[in-house]
């Protein structure tokens, strides 16, 4: 068996680090269903407009999400596919009535 890097596993801890808070993982969620625009990530996850625009920040400058101006508003999509799949293995394990 083949030993994985160190850097691949330093990594792999930093990616869920970054997606570990539940406002972050809710938002990654519903993005799963396409872009959405912060009024409507305000909307389905409950959140205040600063603490939810504080992890927008922080998943924006880890390239995990992706942002665009559509007139006046912002939108946010998943940038990086490979978190649609962590997602999504995530929903299968926590959530497998929502996989079917």
């Amino acid at each position: 068996m083949q030993a994985i890097p160190q850097e691949n596993i330093k990594d792999a801890s930093q990616g869920l680090r970054a997606i570990a808070h539940e406002l972050r993982l809710a938002v990654l969620c519903h993005l799963m269903n396409g872009p959405m625009c912060v009024a409507e990530l305000l909307e389905a996850t409950g959140a205040s407009q600063s603490n939810l625009s504080q992890h927008l920040a922080k998943m924006r400058m880890m390239g995990i999400l992706k942002n665009e101006r559509r007139g006046t508003q912002v939108y946010y999509r998943i940038a990086d596919p490979a978190f649609e799949g962590l997602i999504m293995a995530l929903k299968n394990i926590y959530c497998p009535e929502m996989c079917t």
